[in-house]
């Protein structure tokens, strides 16, 4: 099959498929209990059987009941696991930095990830200028083996902030202001942490470590060392992608919503490059979204992705938690964005008076009848029938909040509403309880191919460049102890190689999913 199953109506499957207009987002609410699992997102992953699958799995269980069966139906399965690092693919956001705005972007989501309070001051943008100039540094300056947030902190860790007496630099300041003029790196630390003074840039240091403190630990370190696949991929091939997101722990919260953003960005650049289309649709089933953080242009997102070959279901608990992230007027313009809204049940009053009014009214007819008596001489009684007409809400937020579990709501854009039967997936497909079952803690992420390729282009253009400059140095009559600095480095970049590619040979395809 290829569509999202929406429900069923007198026994029929209602769903929606790759043409549908204006779009085909759909925006799922229910509450705990509500059977979004089981009704929503289970039922599409097993149903959907052509379109590449991202699907938020916030407790890895997704994974455990489904992962065996995309395999079956012919899909390459890769899991990012947010809430254990060990058993999930490998995810750098260097990567995906081409050019210097990009930097900022990364930088300026890590730095958001330890200011809770969201302000946009002095220290913030301060921060952020630094950790962007390390970016830089470390994509231009350093290996392709420390082109990661290891390489940021190695970099904080060896060289000090503080300038020693009667010198007017700091051996930070000093790694900078050897880059030509007009690098990006010393441009953004010139124009950022180097103007800082005195007890500021100590404290933005502090902030800055606290931040990047976090990554340095070995299992974060190693699932940020680089990619085992392309974000492109998704878009190109037919691949399912589960997210394992933590449920109690906001730690990785801007981490994660940096992977999705970059993610978005790299599948609209497959297909301004593919004639504006992907080359293989990609459906997004982001359960518990509110917990993947703020997206700036989520809106503009869901308006034109569309066009692109991508489908979007925002599930959410309530619209209070949505209004709560994005603000009202951003809330109803994401809602806007959606053809199709489904409402499995009604946690709180805002919620089901949202879907009270989009269902509308209809006209009701009233009996209005009166009867009257006479005090004649003989009594009599008199009795007219007569009738009003007049509009109540098809259904009320009250009745909405009792609805039984099995029934569920279908609004849609051009479309009439209707009351459905929740489409669980244990009644379409009873038989996918007998295949087999994969464990989350048993995945092991293995380097594609083409991504080895990748670094291996990578580590030779480095050796190259430190060749020319070892050349060039000597044509200059450089001093012995430069010579030998230059050695060192073009030889452990030499060794850096060697090492990578016995690392990534230790995994087996077999290896990975049994």
């Amino acid at each position: 099959m290829n569509g999202t199953i929406l429900g069923v109506v007198d026994k029929q499957i209602v769903y929606q498929n790759n043409s549908t207009k204006p779009n085909r987002n759909i925006f799922v609410v229910g509450g705990p209990g509500s059977y979004k699992t089981q009704s929503v997102v289970i039922t599409n992953l097993f149903n959907e059987t052509e379109n590449s699958i991202v699907v938020t799995d916030p407790k890895g269980e997704l994974y455990e009941k489904t992962a065996g069966i995309k395999l079956a139906q012919g899909y390459q399965v890769h899991v990012v696991n947010f809430s254990n690092m060990i058993h999930s693919d490998r995810y750098n956001p260097f990567d995906y930095i081409e050019r210097d705005i990009q930097a900022e972007n990364v930088a300026t989501k890590i730095v958001q990830s330890e200011n809770k309070e969201g302000k946009k001051d002095v220290w913030f943008s301060t921060q952020r200028q630094l950790l962007k100039a390390l970016i830089l540094f470390v994509l231009k300056e350093r290996e392709p083996a420390e082109r990661n947030l290891a390489g940021v902190t190695k970099i904080l860790q060896e060289f000090d902030v503080e300038a020693q007496k009667d010198e007017d630099n700091s051996p930070l300041d000093q790694v900078f202001l050897d880059l030509k003029f007009d690098h990006p790196a010393r441009r953004a630390y010139e124009l950022g942490f180097k103007k800082a003074k005195g007890e500021m840039k100590a404290s933005i240091i502090s902030s800055l470590l606290a931040t990047v403190s976090k990554f340095t630990d070995e299992e974060v370190a190693n699932f940020t060392s680089r990619s085992d696949f392309d974000l492109k991929d998704i878009g190109a091939k037919k691949i399912v992608l589960y997210v394992i997101i933590p449920v109690m722990d906001d730690t990785y919260e801007s981490f994660i919503n940096l992977f999705f953003s970059q993610l978005f960005d790299e599948l609209y650049k497959l297909a301004s490059d593919n004639g504006a289309t992907l080359p293989n649709p990609v459906d997004f089933i982001l359960d518990e979204f509110v917990n993947l953080g703020k997206f700036p242009k989520y809106e503009e997102f869901l308006a034109t992705c569309r066009g692109y070959g991508i489908g979007v279901t925002t599930i959410c608990q309530t619209l209070t938690q949505l209004q709560a992230l994005y603000g009202k007027e951003k809330a109803e313009s994401i809602l806007g964005n959606h053809a199709v809204k489904i409402c499995l049940n009604a946690a709180n009053d805002v919620t089901a008076k949202y879907f009270s009014d989009l269902l509308g009214k209809s006209t009701v007819k009233v009996e209005t009848g009166s009867e009257s008596t006479s005090h004649s001489k003989e009594t009599s009684t008199s009795k007219s029938d007569s009738y009003s007409y007049t509009s109540r809400s098809l259904m009320t937020a009250d009745e909405i909040m009792r609805m039984p579990d099995t029934q569920s709501l279908l609004i849609f854009s051009n479309q009439r509403p209707v009351k459905a039967t929740k489409a669980f997936q244990f009644k379409l497909f009873p038989n996918a309880d007998s295949l087999v079952k994969l464990a989350q803690n048993d995945y092991q992420g293995q380097m594609e191919l083409s991504q080895q390729a990748k670094f291996e282009a990578l580590n030779d253009k480095w050796q190259e460049e430190l060749a020319d400059k070892k050349a060039s140095h000597a044509k200059n009559d450089v001093s012995e102890e430069e010579e030998e600095d230059l050695q060192d480095e073009l030889d452990q970049a030499t060794s850096s190689k060697d090492s990578n590619e016995t690392k990534d040979d230790v995994f087996t395809k077999d290896d990975v999913f049994y």
